[in-house]
């Protein structure tokens, strides 16, 4: 999934610069500003702190409607209304939806300081999310939302690069096995058992992790026993 940040006419150059930060600590790369140079102003880049290749590459954009067909979803950050007909994500909700959208090129979007996302940006986006807060506690900083949403995307996507490592790791673990029992096949000079080879290939491939260690093991010793022999 490719994930992107956007920004909609930021006041305070100090948030772009946090906002920069916070992407390069959880590896996301880019941010885009709509209807602002405050990302041009030297505290933007004492604020960057290590991200000024962040805030040097920012996109821009005159409007969040000429960055629409972009994206295949466009990820609203708003206050939650209960009384909208809108599904509100929270932040860990929306990281587990996308989780499920690998091929999707995603845009979090996040409003001004002072008045958020206006009503004809929000009817541009397709989701909505909020960050759940304490009470009545005011609204986060824009800066701290924004990290906020790059911790929980940034966790998910960790989650799956190790699921996918774990993944290939298990793969390269049957693809062995397989080479093994054929090697075991040789050994005992049963090689053109074509039934008999496919059938155990065919069953290598469905064992799980643990089975397919315990496999290991036993031709490992089987091969140790006919080499002996």
């Amino acid at each position: 999934m490719s994930l992107s940040f956007i920004l909609v006419r930021p006041a305070r150059a100090a948030n772009v610069g946090a906002a920069a930060r916070a992407l390069k600590t959880q590896g996301f790369s880019e941010l885009i500003v709509v209807d602002s140079q405050a990302h041009t102003e030297e505290e933007a880049q004492w604020v960057a702190c290590g991200a000024e290749d962040v805030l040097t590459n920012i996109r821009t954009a005159d409007s969040l409607a000429s960055l629409r067909d972009e994206f295949d979803l466009l990820v609203a950050t708003t206050a939650r209304d209960r009384s909208s007909p809108h599904t509100f994500h929270s932040p860990d909700e929306l990281a587990q939806l996308l989780a499920n959208k690998p091929q999707s090129r995603v845009a979090i979007v996040f409003g001004c300081e002072a008045s958020g996302l206006s009503n004809t940006d929000l009817a541009l986006c397709d989701l909505y999310s909020y960050v759940p807060l304490a009470g009545d506690y005011p609204s986060l900083n824009l800066a701290q939302a924004v990290m906020v949403y790059c911790y929980e995307l940034g966790m998910k996507r960790s989650e799956q690069r190790i699921g996918l490592q774990q993944q290939s790791a298990d793969e390269h673990q049957t693809q062995a096995l397989k080479q093994r029992v054929l090697q075991t096949m040789a050994q005992l000079g049963n090689q053109q058992d074509e039934k008999l080879k496919q059938w155990l290939l065919d069953g290598v491939a469905q064992l799980g992790e643990r089975d397919i260690k315990m496999a290991h093991q036993l031709v490992g010793d089987i091969l140790k026993h006919t080499t002996k022999a």
